[in-house]
């Protein structure tokens, strides 16, 4: 046996001593179930999980630990335990929306979500009674809304800042409100982007978002940017900056960004040039595996994690209002497929990934077990995958010591399971219960007393 597992058997040991000696009140039992801990061991067959309160107490040998008299039972036969997951990506809007969404949320086995943009002061209450256990919902780390640069329009997601002073000023402000990080979109100029960068280090405030088509993918790992959404996001900024062509291509794109605002102006609808085949054809042509292999090594050495949303950006041409040619789907289709095999490099390169979504709780275009099944077909193992939900999401945002694994002394944060995940990972959508916080939110399988 390796030295780590004989540590952890220790201290799997002493802490079940500490139990046997005082019953915990209120308990929850999970007999007899295979454990996949997402902490680096095996999948742990016929063990016994033991939860007081808010945590997890014990975890051993289910022939050598019995339920206390107080325990409210869960059988674990041929069943899988995980970790809660973490839905990396998500809008919960106003308080309305979000507080009937959260509880979708926990019954697809989500136990904590990063909302990426919602109105300020619906998001932080929202944040405050789930965590006092006012409202059911989630772990929540939330941005607050989104900094945009200059629009000729308002909406509470966002905030429009029209200078340098003005963006510096709003990141303060969000930082003063205890928002958890500082996001950026699409409609920002190079200047503001820059100094949102530089405040929001000063401030000690992570910031991540997408790649402006403003801002080339080397400057935003360059600048702090601790996550990239979408790879980049609707102007492509990841495949932007693996393409032989990317000056040529980053010039258009700001024309493009432009031609959007002057239509935002007039009052009119802009046009999707950016998702038109002259564009996506030029992009996925001009790919370079070098140039790759380097926007690559940059981000592994700058630490800038990414969120894929594999599972939106697949919805992208679905809008039949748009009318998009066949040859626009055509291109369409194979920058996808680009897209995924970056994914998959990536992951092979020590890139950390993480799982999210950009869609609503129960969404008919795909859930957050669908993107873990879209980041399996990039090249991820269903552990892998499995990872990027849970413990790469903890490390991501400094929650490791209390989240993401399976561990005596963490958070009961946990989803049972009625198929192996690392067999298929389509059974992460198999759900038999989920318990959050150590209370069982959601069963699917009947306890035993």
């Amino acid at each position: 046996m390796s030295l780590r597992f004989l540590s952890w058997l220790a201290a799997t040991v002493l802490s079940l001593c500490a139990v046997a000696q005082q019953p915990p009140p209120n308990s929850l039992f999970i007999r007899d179930v295979t454990i996949i801990d997402c902490d680096g061991h095996a999948p742990a067959f016929g063990m016994s999980v033991l939860i007081s309160g808010e945590w997890i107490a014990a975890i051993a040998p289910a022939t050598q630990m019995k339920a206390p008299a107080n325990a409210q039972t869960i059988d674990g036969r041929n069943k899988y335990l995980i970790p809660g997951l973490w839905n990396m990506h998500v809008h919960l809007g106003a308080y309305p929306d979000g507080k009937a969404a959260l509880p979708k949320f926990l019954a697809e086995g989500i136990t904590g979500v990063r909302d990426m943009g919602s109105p300020l002061d619906d998001i932080l209450r929202l944040r405050w009674e789930t965590r006092t256990g006012t409202i059911l919902g989630p772990r929540m780390v939330v941005a607050g809304p989104i900094i945009q640069g200059p629009l000729p329009f308002q909406m509470p997601v966002f905030i429009s800042v029209k200078d340098i002073t003005a963006a510096r000023d709003t990141v303060n402000m969000l930082q003063r409100r205890g928002v958890d990080f500082i996001k950026v979109q699409d409609a920002i100029p190079e200047d503001i982007y820059q100094a949102v960068a530089t405040q929001a280090r000063i401030d000690q405030m992570p910031f991540v978002g997408h790649i402006p088509p403003t801002v080339l993918p080397e400057e935003a790992s360059d600048a702090g940017q601790r996550s990239v959404e979408h790879l980049g996001g609707r102007f492509w900024g990841v495949l932007i900056g693996m393409s032989l062509r990317e000056s040529e291509l980053h010039a258009e794109e700001v024309q493009m960004y432009r031609d959007i605002l002057a239509a935002f102006e007039r009052k009119q609808a802009p046009s999707p040039s950016h998702m038109r085949s002259a564009l996506t054809k030029a992009i996925v042509e001009s790919y370079s595996s070098q140039k790759a292999d380097a926007l690559i090594d940059r981000f592994r050495k700058n630490d800038t994690w990414q969120c894929p949303t594999l599972v939106v950006l697949h919805t992208l041409w679905l809008d039949t209002e748009t009318k998009y040619t066949p040859e626009d789907l055509l291109w369409a289709d194979r920058l996808l497929r680009k897209e995924t095999d970056v994914v998959g490099m990536m992951q092979k390169a020590g890139i950390g990934l993480l799982a999210g979504t950009d869609l609503p709780a129960d969404s008919k275009n795909g859930t957050l077990q669908d993107e873990l099944a879209y980041l399996v077909d990039a090249g991820l193992t269903p552990l892998q995958a499995l990872e990027a939900a849970t413990c790469n999401a903890a490390k991501f945002l400094g929650k490791l010591k209390e989240v993401g694994s399976i561990q005596t002394g963490k958070a009961a944060d946990l989803v049972l399971l009625n198929g192996n995940p690392l067999e298929n990972i389509r059974n992460t959508k198999r759900i038999a219960a989920v318990i959050s916080r150590g209370r069982l939110v959601s069963l699917n399988a009947s306890p035993h007393p």
